[in-house]
């Protein structure tokens, strides 16, 4: 696709957005970014944990497995999305992971034997990323309670351990309602969002 297929479509887009019938100039819509609202959704992560470093020690006893929780009890067959960024203090841990989990019945959340459904490993190189998937009714403890959870880990989880010390940092990590993954922050409006990572237009933070 073209820089010109990609503008007319950003601009049909912003028209429907809008209300707008007549034709609209970048300019113009430039100057209307601030009026637009982007709706953002509930962040079901814990709050103190949407920043969030985990270190990996050889002396741990499992130091493959190192985790912290991420969230409450999820709801049963309901799709979100988890988005994060992620890095570590060691260029030779090139991973980091987020795991569904249900320590309740000790179990991953899997489809027909699939493991991977429940484990999102990505890229640790600062740049954001985003999963979705959708719970099952299979994680109900016997004392009712719905539970799985997410847990982020240090580098990738279950892999072996690396026999040297290092921390994964997890940055705005998000987990929503949904097949969308949102930002954490109202930006400015949806237009806006689009047109600063596409344009070098004015309005857009450095």
């Amino acid at each position: 696709m073209t820089v010109s297929e990609i503008i007319t479509a950003l601009m049909d887009k912003a028209r429907k957005l809008t209300g707008l019938t007549d034709k609209i100039s970048i300019a113009r819509l430039t100057n209307l970014m601030d009026h637009f609202d982007l709706h953002v959704n509930e962040n079901l992560v814990y709050t103190d944990k949407v920043n969030v470093a985990v270190t990996s020690h050889t002396t741990d006893y499992y130091p493959e497995w190192v985790n912290t929780y991420l969230s409450g009890a999820l709801k049963p067959n309901t799709t979100y999305t988890v988005s994060a960024s992620a890095t570590t203090s060691d260029p030779r841990v090139s991973q980091a992971s987020i795991r569904i989990w249900n320590d309740r019945t000790d179990r991953q959340l899997m489809t027909s034997g699939d493991w991977s459904l429940g484990s999102w490993v990505f890229p640790a190189d600062g740049k954001r990323y985003s999963y979705t998937f959708t719970t099952d009714d299979k994680g109900t403890s016997e004392d009712g309670k719905y539970n799985y959870v997410l847990w982020a880990y240090a580098g990738k989880m279950g892999d072996k351990a690396p026999g040297f010390d290092f921390t994964t940092t997890y940055k705005g990590i998000k987990l929503e309602y949904g097949d969308l993954a949102t930002p954490l922050e109202k930006v400015g409006g949806v237009v806006k969002a689009l047109l600063c990572a596409l344009l070098p237009v004015r309005g857009c933070a450095a």
